[in-house]
């Protein structure tokens, strides 16, 4: 019986190997060519720009991407952890993200609104800017796309998200030729940047709409009954812890650039936007490999004992730690080629800043794992704690190295910060296999 549970094992795992494997292909190979994109446009606008207008345009996208962390819910995350286990619940958590995306979208383009008209000069963005920040608020609005992924990535389709993917990436680069051409002003960057960003999510939201209706996933409104109501408020629950989660994470990027811009002036932004762009293209590459990874952890952790998820934790963790070890090493090796090449002579001194912001994201993408497994096991309680921990020493720790050595102590402080989140994430994770493990050789019956 045993040797015909393992013959029946086997070919399932080789089956689930070869689809992540086909999975991860897909979203990288599309990912890639929308970072090779970014940087032909983030060449293309550094260079037409100039270091103060494209500092201004960098402090801006920057300010409209906290407050849409901070406003909105990273609701692919909850449609996947309520669906992974039962399909037929996916129609109820696909409603509820609707509905939560919806709400939130508004939400944030009035607190975006509010805070430019408020709060501009404390962030960087000085009054004769204040027009086109409120601009770029507008994408807001269309901030729809979190549900759209969750369900497309829960059923495989990531062609689908690849596909719209490469579109932007080709939009953004034809827009930069264009506007560099005509020697386009700084509001005609801000205008068709708000535009392709906002094309994007809502074009994804309609992909959504007809996945749904082809496939018979049905939409309703999740507060209609009690029973509905109880599920919105557990869907709420999830999707607000892993919003603050992913707040937490990308909040360092943003304020480092407020504190720069705020400090320095934004030229100053400029430089460091640039080497915080480029160090951040490994996102290009964390983002698409957590889409794949998060729901087949999800699914692992849900199926396998413990043990095995403790031996596969450690796999992928040596692999993971050595992969981007070497990138670093590139990184560091390559610092400055990379920097004058992408933005020009104009930024070299940027060239450190990328090199530890680089390392920083490659920390980022070695303890990728660790989310959904620690998520799936204890919930996002833990990664919260770990992440809020993490802020609140990085913020007097980056004023702190930025008053002994400039701008590369924000930038330090960001990596020293990224360093004590992995190692923080890499221990609970432990902690709770064993803690698992424990549990399933004391109760009968559950040892696998």
């Amino acid at each position: 019986m045993a040797d015909d549970m393992t013959a029946i094992a086997k070919p399932s795992g080789w089956i689930r190997a070869r689809r992540v494997a086909r999975d991860v292909t897909v979203t990288t190979s599309s990912s890639g060519v929308a970072a090779l994109c970014s940087i032909i446009a983030l060449a293309l606008n550094a260079r037409s720009l100039g270091p103060g207008d494209f500092g201004t345009l960098a402090v801006i996208q920057a300010y409209v991407t906290f407050i849409s962390g901070l406003a909105t819910f990273e609701s692919w995350q909850p449609v996947i952890r309520l669906s992974a286990r039962s399909r037929s619940r996916l129609g109820r958590a696909a409603s509820c993200g609707i509905a939560l995306d919806v709400s939130a979208a508004v939400v944030a383009t009035a607190v975006a609104a509010g805070g430019v008209l408020l709060f501009g000069e404390s962030i960087g963005v000085s009054h004769q800017h204040r027009l086109l920040a409120l601009i770029y608020s507008l994408t807001l609005l269309a901030s729809l796309a979190g549900t759209p992924k969750g369900v497309l990535r829960l059923n495989g389709r990531y062609d689908v998200i690849a596909g719209n993917q490469l579109a932007q990436g080709a939009a953004v680069v034809v827009a930069a030729l264009v506007l560099w051409a005509i020697e386009a002003p700084l509001i005609a960057y801000v205008a068709v940047l708000a535009a392709i960003g906002a094309l994007y999510n809502l074009t994804l939201f309609v992909r959504l709409l007809v996945y749904a209706r082809r496939e018979n996933i049905k939409l309703f409104n999740p507060l209609r009954s009690r029973s509905r109501r109880r599920f919105f408020w557990t869907f709420l629950v999830m999707a607000t812890g892993t919003g603050v989660l992913s707040t937490l994470v990308s909040a360092r990027r943003h304020v480092a650039l407020f504190l720069v811009a705020g400090l320095l002036g934004d030229v100053a932004a400029g430089a460091y936007s640039v080497a915080s762009r480029l160090a951040t293209m490994m996102s290009r590459l964390t983002g698409p490999l957590n889409q794949v990874i998060f729901p087949e952890m999800a699914k692992v952790s849900n199926e396998e004992s413990p043990s095995r998820l403790n031996r596969l934790n450690a796999r992928i963790t040596m692999i993971s730690a050595c992969v981007a070890a070497g990138m670093a090493a590139g990184g560091i090796v390559l610092q400055k080629f990379i920097v004058v090449l992408a933005a020009g002579s104009a930024y070299a001194d940027a060239s450190l800043l990328f090199a530890i912001l680089f390392a920083a994201e490659c920390l980022g993408l070695a303890g990728m794992h660790f989310n959904p497994l620690i998520q799936v096991l204890a919930g996002t309680k833990p990664l919260l704690k770990i992440m809020a921990s993490s802020f609140i020493v990085y913020l007097p720790l980056s004023f702190v190295l930025s008053g002994w050595i400039g701008i590369p102590g924000i930038a330090w402080a960001g990596l020293i910060a990224s360093a004590l989140v992995y190692t923080a994430m890499m221990l609970v994770s432990q902690l709770l296999l064993k803690k698992q493990i424990r549990i399933t050789e004391n109760i009968p019956g559950l040892t696998v």
